[in-house]
């Protein structure tokens, strides 16, 4: 009964938030229990009105639990429970768990209940502009949390959050090929492609190479293109001969949290179109489509190499990683991609993709390394082919084809061509290196260059960082489906404060990649935005005046927090007198 009425008075506390501090702001968003959340009646109108498109999704992991635990259907949500299309296809799952707080969670005790934690509670599966619409003015009016979901492939959380309601943009399906793409909004001339936001990089890549043409797209097949991918920059095997994929875009097509539908181009609500392009995914408006370029296909040479440290010295074994960083450059200069995976366990370049270069071509940019492998009688195994054209040469990778949904603790950050051009510098990368390795992190070591003059000189705003990046270079430590939350914390905590902060040492006025950063990145502006963020606050605030769009390491982000039950308020002066007596009160309860 205290109970009860305690969580009656605290509701009550947050309601009357703004009356307190004397405005008519409300400093917290609505959660299910709420005085003031919407009725039944509310919610059915508000279905009728979007054509019966809402759902209340059930957690997927919930046939894992009583009192709807079901063995069969467990066992087949435990063996998904990786594949990136089992979470994908579901109203509300999305595919990194670490957000989930272990929620409903098919691999903890059936006997826990299932409850909606974080998951958002209502889901409107979209087909039309005005069911965003709508829900952004039914948010709106009722105070509530607004999310956005195509694939949930997003390491950042921004696809989920308690008593959120989301739109679900993942049947927008649209892909049209324009040959000759003219427009008074830009100078360039050639083939384009439009992409609604529900197409994923893996749909796009083989709807454009029927037409004989490829584009800029990620690596991960299920990254939904039109979203986060594009909006935080988006690297790509074709970056190092063509840009970034923010680089690509010539317009876009979004509905901003206002409720309008606009163009966003070079000409045409010219601020938007270049936050969109870079300054991070859902903080300026829903992305309705984008259209791009694309370009002429050509044959692609890969390669691959692995070798393990079984039989070998550590010695040895790194002196072989540095004969790898010194020759990368060669590979990035060349316009060529290449992929590393190492650990003390071994080393995985996987691959090396170059498009419009021959298999000779290839061997000879490898030649070094490989000559300094054989100097130091490593044992490797390696591979060289080539393939007709993009797709065929992107669907050889195992490693692009095998992938999972998150299955480890992230931290990431860009490193400039400055640390290969001089001795003392890369000293100091491989010691980094090797000391990350040594404390039970891997590394992901993407060697990518996609500076202005590739990009063709764009005007947006992708992290100044990228433009002289040698690397995007990860670092993970591997996440176990039965590891206790305290356990995962404490690894991220690992990963962001001591390995990706090792790598920041090396060259501090370098960011981090916004889509494969650690989630609790401690100088987000900087990492991040960099000399763009207060240009990108200044459209956040013109485009979504009353903070509907919400990301914990988005722009204007800053301005709130999540309470331990997963509310959203107001982190201002107003907002964290709130947060604060909210948190007085639950300390309160047991001596009562």
């Amino acid at each position: 009964m205290w109970q009860k009425a305690w969580s009656t008075a605290i509701d009550a506390a947050l309601l009357l938030s703004g009356a307190i501090v004397g405005t008519d702001i409300p400093q917290c968003r609505l959660l299910p229990g709420d005085v003031a959340w919407p009725s039944t009646d509310a919610w059915s109108t508000l279905n009728n009105s979007i054509d019966g498109r809402l759902i209340k999704p059930i957690p997927i992991g919930a046939p894992c639990h009583h009192p709807n635990y079901d063995a069969e259907q467990c066992e087949i949500v435990r063996k998904n429970w990786r594949q990136p299309a089992f979470h994908e296809l579901h109203p509300s799952s999305i595919m990194d768990p670490i957000f989930l707080n272990k929620t409903c969670d098919p691999f903890t005790d059936p006997s826990i209940p299932c409850s909606r934690g974080p998951y958002v509670e209502y889901t409107v599966n979209v087909t039309k502009p005005e069911h965003v619409i709508k829900t952004l003015k039914f948010v709106e009016e009722h105070n509530l949390r607004f999310v956005i979901k195509n694939t949930g492939h997003d390491y950042m959380g921004r696809s989920t959050g308690a008593g959120a309601v989301s739109v679900w943009m993942h049947h927008l399906k649209g892909i049209t090929i324009i040959d000759n793409y003219d427009s008074p909004s830009s100078s360039y001339k050639g083939a384009a492609v439009k992409v609604s936001a529900g197409v994923t990089g893996e749909e796009l890549v083989g709807a454009v190479d029927k037409h004989g043409l490829a584009i800029v797209s990620g690596e991960c097949p299920t990254v939904g293109f039109a979203g986060g991918y594009i909006q935080g920059g988006g690297h790509s095997v074709l970056s190092s001969r063509y840009g970034m994929g923010a680089d690509q875009v010539l317009s876009y097509e979004v509905i901003t949290p206002g409720g309008k539908f606009v163009t966003a181009s070079p000409t045409e609500n010219e601020d938007l179109y270049w936050a969109l392009s870079g300054g991070g995914g859902g903080t300026y408006g829903i992305l309705w489509s984008v259209t791009i370029k694309a370009y002429p296909d050509v044959p692609v040479t890969i390669a691959s190499l692995a070798f393990a440290t079984q039989g070998i010295s550590q010695d040895t074994f790194w002196k072989a990683i540095a004969a790898y960083q010194r020759n990368t450059p060669r590979l990035t200069d060349a316009k060529v991609f290449s992929f590393a995976v190492y650990s003390l366990a071994g080393f995985s370049l996987d691959p090396v993709f170059a498009p419009g270069l021959t298999v000779d071509e290839v061997n000879a940019l490898l030649k070094p390394f490989i000559d300094d492998l054989n100097e130091l009688g490593i044992q490797y195994m390696h591979s060289v082919s080539n393939h007709p054209g993009y797709l065929a040469a992107f669907s050889s990778v195992p490693a692009f084809q095998g992938a999972e949904i998150a299955n480890f603790q992230i931290g990431n950050r860009l490193l400039p061509r400055r640390l290969w051009e001089d001795e003392s510098s890369f000293e100091d990368l491989m010691n980094t290196l090797k000391s990350i390795a040594n404390q039970g992190g891997a590394l992901l070591d993407i060697a990518v260059r996609p500076t202005l003059e590739v990009a063709g000189y764009p005007d947006n705003a992708i992290l100044p960082a990228w433009r002289n990046a040698e690397r995007t270079m990860g670092v993970i430590t591997m996440l176990d489906d039965h590891q206790s939350l305290e356990s995962i914390f404490n690894d991220q905590h690992k990963v962001t404060h001591e390995f990706a902060e090792a790598l920041r040492r090396l060259a501090p006025e370098a960011g981090s990649y916004l889509n494969e950063a650690s989630p609790i990145e401690p100088n987000v502006k900087h990492a991040f935005y960099g000399a763009n963020y207060d240009r990108l606050l200044q459209i956040k605030d013109k485009y979504d005046p009353h903070q509907l769009l919400y990301g914990s390491i988005s722009v204007g982000g800053d301005r709130w927090e999540e309470t331990a039950e997963g509310r959203l308020c107001r982190r201002d002066t107003s907002g964290g007198m709130i947060i604060q007596f909210r948190r007085y009160l639950e300390s309160m309860k047991g001596e009562l």
